[in-house]
């Protein structure tokens, strides 16, 4: 006698099963895409969040400062084609005279650097500040010192320009990742 055969209906044929695999497998692809976008757009908002802040709060310093300043050391084009990277100026915040900021881009990090000097004349033991302009006497040279250590102000700074039509003009090129914003300010000085 030969043993019979029964046949299960609630069971799951090959094709059936290699179809409910299929299916499996796009769906959780898909989920992973989706996944893997929102992350991808999520890291773009925060780099240009990022940047936007930085921005904000390097051009709002500068601005306050270029407008309490004494004097524009640095000469300023007129055009923003020839716009310099470096300015220095007289601080107008301080009661004491000839302390001056120069604003400066660290090319090889991307960054905005403050530094704040002092003139004086070479022989003078005491070092004792002058104006950047000062002749120095005969046998002398005008040197400068560093009056407080230099301090990062800005990141992820790709162009800073300066120029100048008798109102300061800046501008600020921010980049991190594939996000960029330009920036640009005009600043009206109340000392000067």
């Amino acid at each position: 006698m030969m043993p019979q055969i029964i046949k299960n209906k609630n069971a799951f044929t090959l094709p059936e099963t290699l179809m409910a695999i299929s299916v499996v497998f796009l769906v959780l692809g898909a989920i992973l895409l989706a996944f893997n976008f929102s992350q991808r757009v999520y890291r773009g908002g925060e780099a240009g969040a990022e940047i936007t802040q930085n921005g904000r709060v390097l051009l709002e310093r500068l601005t306050r400062e270029i407008r309490q300043a004494r004097e524009i050391v640095t000469e300023l084009p007129l055009a923003e084609s020839q716009a310099t990277s470096t300015l220095m100026f007289e601080d107008g915040h301080l009661s004491v005279p000839y302390h001056y900021i120069r604003y400066l881009r660290d090319e090889s990090a991307s960054q905005i650097k403050r530094e704040v000097i002092g003139f004086y004349f070479s022989n003078d033991p005491e070092q004792t500040l002058v104006s950047y302009d000062a002749l120095p006497p005969p046998g002398q040279i005008l040197e400068n010192k560093s009056l407080e250590p230099s301090q990062v102000v800005g990141e992820f700074v790709s162009q800073l320009n300066f120029w100048s039509n008798g109102v300061v003009y800046l501008g600020l090129l921010l980049e991190k990742g594939e996000q960029n914003i330009h920036l640009k300010t005009s600043v009206f000085g109340r000392n000067f």
